[in-house]
């Protein structure tokens, strides 16, 4: 497969800045982005990739694929990465000014406010990736990737097209077909583009076919073949399906063969023997049964194949990433390289309104001692890890995407004995009160945080009621 090759700059991690006589600091807008080598979409131009939730970014409305026009009142058009990144560094004291175009959208301004944190301060998000083991229920990172095949008119100019209808229905499968329509315009309306009936820009066709494997091999192990774990766009989450995508599974035993397809034709553009397809998505799948109907799947993979527009990312398969994570946020800041003490607090966060100071050293967290030896909290978490798989509910097993084949969750009829193992001294699991909220961790139910501070060789309890921050960002990743 060829593909296009971009620049990507992670806008989200790479902002260092510093004055004299001030601690260095790393700031953040929220948002990835490259340059599109797409001339259907925001040729040569920034283009945003992804948007970290509850940032800048996310709260004034970027979204991915958004083109970014203008920066500060400077045209983006033709630049290099280099003078994009460098306008993006330097653009005044603590905000920044964008002119972002979309599907819906010609020129929105948009105002961003810097986010930034001490270089050596890590913070809870940071940590609840870090001891991601202690909750997977609430710290997730998996990859998977679709067989949609994708591609797009050398000529299409995607920003011209702001409206979209169907082609006629067949009677013959009415209700499947007013199933599919729907899913379409459900993720094109989300996307900016308007349904109407007469005259629109785009007509929507699709075809569809759904066989009995001729080719078919029973096999008494079926039940043992790897099926797909995949993300339910409507529900939220990731759930497993009767679906076979992996290089060692024979097409003879899948028992069904499914097709779908997505075109979006340029009527205008159109003769009487030559229909203008300007852009369109197909996927071949295997099936494992025929349980898991077309209509099942285009409900739940439509709005997957629709990432793919108006920026295609892949032309032959589709590489998929959902990171979860919920985690207690009270707003401390710890030092990277003296882990026990207090770096910075947040601005009206739930610790600032408490008594704690910057340079507080944390001596236990809810009575857990804590470690300020990397090293060791390393290796003590490694070991709890180890020890408590036997707790861990085989059904949910899955792969994240470093590769760690037995991520499981906790089996919910051995929380009691999980409790337990929290609690043992040898493990020090200080950063469990990250999902204090979890009943697993937390038996009472109440979750508010006891910090053992000592200052000026003081030593002082504070509580905090933390809030509970849910980020999940789901993403294309080709």
């Amino acid at each position: 497969m060829k593909k296009n090759i971009f620049f990507l700059f992670l806008l989200n991690c790479c902002f260092v800045v510093s004055a004299q006589d001030e601690p260095v600091s790393v700031c953040r807008h929220g948002f990835t982005f490259e340059i599109s080598a797409q001339k259907s979409w925001g040729y040569n131009k920034p283009l945003v990739l992804t948007v970290t939730p509850n940032s800048s970014a996310d709260v004034n409305g970027i979204k991915a694929y958004d083109v970014i026009e203008k920066i500060d009142g400077k045209n983006t058009e033709g630049h290099t990465i280099e003078t994009i990144t460098d306008w993006l560094r330097n653009s005044g004291k603590g905000q920044l000014t964008l002119n972002i175009s979309n599907l819906e959208e010609v020129s929105k301004v948009v105002t961003l406010t810097k986010q930034c944190t001490l270089a050596n301060a890590i913070t809870e998000k940071d940590l609840a990736s870090v001891y991601s083991f202690y909750s997977l229920e609430d710290s997730q990172n998996q990859t998977f990737t679709c067989p949609f095949n994708t591609n797009a008119a050398p000529g299409a100019n995607f920003k011209s097209y702001k409206t979209f209808g169907f082609a006629p229905v067949g009677e013959n499968n009415r209700k499947l077909e007013e199933i599919i329509t729907s899913s379409i315009r459900t993720s094109l309306e989300k996307k900016g583009l308007r349904y109407v009936r007469k005259n629109p820009d785009l007509i929507i066709n699709t075809y569809y076919s759904y066989n009995k494997n001729l080719n078919y091999n029973k096999n008494n192990n079926a039940a043992k073949l790897p099926t797909e774990i995949r993300y339910d766009v409507a529900a939220r989450k990731m759930v497993s399906l009767p679906v076979y995508y992996n290089p060692l599974i024979n097409s003879k035993q899948a028992e069904y063969l499914l097709n779908l397809g997505v075109r979006f034709i340029d009527k205008k553009l159109s003769t009487g023997d030559r229909t203008a397809v300007v852009w369109e998505c197909e996927a071949n799948e295997l099936i494992q049964s025929g349980s898991y109907t077309l209509d099942k799947y285009a409900v739940f993979h439509i709005p997957l194949m629709l990432m793919q527009y108006p920026y295609i990312k892949s032309n032959e398969t589709v590489k998929f990433h959902y990171a979860r994570s919920r985690y207690n946020y009270t707003g401390i800041n710890y030092n990277i390289d003296k882990l026990k003490e207090i770096v910075s607090i947040d601005r009206l966060s739930p610790a600032s309104n408490v008594d704690l100071q910057i340079g507080d050293k944390i001596l236990k967290i809810n009575g857990i001692k804590f470690i300020d030896n990397l090293k060791s909290a390393d290796n003590k978490y490694k070991q709890f890890i180890f020890n408590t798989m036997n707790l861990r509910d085989p059904k949910t097993q899955y792969t994240n995407t470093e590769g760690f084949t037995k991520c499981m969750f906790w089996d919910k009829f051995q929380y009691a004995e999980v409790y337990r193992e929290f609690m043992k001294p040898d493990y020090n699991t200080t950063f469990s009160y990250l999902f204090y909220f979890e009943p697993y961790i937390n038996l009472s139910g109440t979750n508010i945080i006891t910090f053992l501070v000592e200052r000026n060789k003081q030593k002082i309890e504070v509580k905090i009621k933390p809030l509970i921050i849910t980020e999940d960002l789901f993403e294309n990743v080709n």
